[in-house]
């Protein structure tokens, strides 16, 4: 089992007001969390995706820097950027973490890392009471898959496709930041961290 990671950071954070791979919780900058959680599941490599910001280079230290020149098109264009990017590797799997759940704990991304060892060919993704949440671990078999995806497609539809739909599997977690979005400052405030 080899994984690769890949850390979307790319977006503009409008609502924030402030790029989010770059405010702090916990001493350290969102994306800097995220790059650990992909270090804990022992991901090689793990890529940083920006986009409308460029990150400082201690921010992401231990990661390969990608960028999407075209971050405006949306996230699909930072996904498919960030898994160019790792083909090389021959992974058997890709987590796709987001910048903005810098909260996630590790115990999550443990569970996810356990059971893409027991099934290498499934579709890995947390749950919180009943509610999918991220991470995604993708399959290896899937990422041609997602690099054809275009014209208006997310990775969402790849999952609905009769074909795939069979290889989600979900891992009921207690970790309730699998499901949240730090997306504005009230957001940040609840959180309790400092846009330092």
């Amino acid at each position: 089992m080899s994984l690769a990671a890949i850390v979307m950071a790319a977006g503009a954070s409008t609502r924030m007001g402030a790029p989010k791979a770059t405010l702090v919780w916990r001493g350290q900058a969102f994306v800097t969390h995220a790059i650990a959680l992909a270090c804990a599941a022992k991901a090689s490599p793990v890529v940083v995706v920006e986009g409308a910001d460029r990150l400082p280079d201690d921010a992401i230290a231990g990661a390969v820097r990608v960028v999407n020149e075209a971050w405006r098109d949306g996230p699909l264009g930072s996904l498919q950027v960030g898994l160019r990017a790792v083909m090389d590797a021959a992974p058997t799997g890709v987590l796709v973490l987001t910048v903005d759940r810098p909260h996630v704990h590790p115990r999550t991304i443990e569970s996810l890392v356990q059971g893409h060892a027991r099934e290498p060919g499934a579709v890995w993704q947390p749950s919180h009471g009943s509610k999918h949440g991220h991470p995604v671990l993708w399959p290896a078999a899937l990422l041609p898959e997602l690099l054809a995806l275009g014209g208006g497609q997310t990775p969402r539809d790849l999952l609905e496709r009769d074909d795939v739909a069979p290889l989600r599997r979900f891992v009921e977690v207690a970790d309730a930041a699998v499901l949240d979005n730090i997306d504005t400052p009230e957001d940040l405030a609840h959180l309790g961290s400092a846009a330092t």
